[in-house]
């Protein structure tokens, strides 16, 4: 996404008159530094309440931890979330995440560790293959509502980097800008939406199956038979399953 996106986007955020915080995720926020601070900046001129997150990757030393905390306070930043776990860990090491937090609280800046647990995961995407076999599961019956998103009313949305605005991670929203998204949204008329409001994904998968879809006889979590429904179903759907990194191996 480039610092061009970023005005468009924002601009369009603001024209809703509803909106009053935005936050920089991932992946990895801080992957294009300059366009996150540019975001930043931007929200804030713009009255918005800016927060982001990060895995603390890029976090080698307590004086570039202290430079760009800093650099990113005067940029606007208002939080920051600093997400570790055990599979991250193997890659980004913890000391990272303490040194960050540290200097985080010692700058006056508003931050929290997140750290999931294995009983907090959402068994989707990568983790609906990688983590779910061996773990426990239910019945795909049980799996009525979606127990995450508020799909008729929802108070937040996600904004990828092709301008598509998500209802939940890979469940899209219609229409050719953000705002014109917003609008047109009618979640009793969204192919998707619709059926997991009147049946969670337990019902999300029988109308994959009348389809062709084979649900599984139990699922781990709700997201997990959410997930794989979704993942069949992208080839009838592809303006409202994406983009392809969402559903990914």
């Amino acid at each position: 996404m480039t610092s061009e996106q970023v005005d468009g986007f924002l601009e369009q955020v603001v024209s809703l008159g509803t909106v009053t915080g935005v936050c920089g995720e991932g992946g990895e926020s801080f992957t294009n530094y300059g366009v996150l601070l540019h975001f930043l900046r931007r929200a804030t001129k713009l009255g918005l309440s800016a927060s982001a997150l990060t895995n603390a990757a890029w976090v080698t030393s307590r004086e570039e931890a202290e430079n760009r905390v800093a650099e990113l306070m005067e940029a606007g930043l208002t939080s920051l979330g600093i997400s570790t776990d055990q599979w991250h860990q193997r890659y980004v090491p913890v000391d990272r995440v303490d040194t960050l937090l540290e200097v985080c609280e010692k700058s006056g800046l508003s931050a929290a560790r997140m750290e999931t647990q294995l009983e907090g995961v959402m068994f989707r995407g990568r983790a609906a293959a990688r983590l779910a076999p061996g773990m426990p599961t239910r019945p795909a019956e049980e799996f009525t509502t979606c127990p995450h998103e508020k799909l008729d009313a929802p108070s937040r949305v996600h904004l990828d980097c092709y301008g598509r605005l998500h209802l939940c991670q890979g469940l899209t929203l219609r229409g050719e800008t953000p705002s014109e998204a917003v609008a047109a949204y009618d979640p009793r008329r969204h192919p998707i939406a619709s059926r997991l409001l009147d049946g969670g994904p337990h019902a999300l998968g029988q109308y994959a199956a009348e389809r062709g879809f084979e649900p599984a006889p139990e699922y781990v979590d709700a997201c997990q038979l959410c997930y794989r429904a979704r993942e069949f179903l992208r080839p009838h759907f592809p303006e409202l399953l994406g983009p392809d990194e969402m559903y990914g191996p």
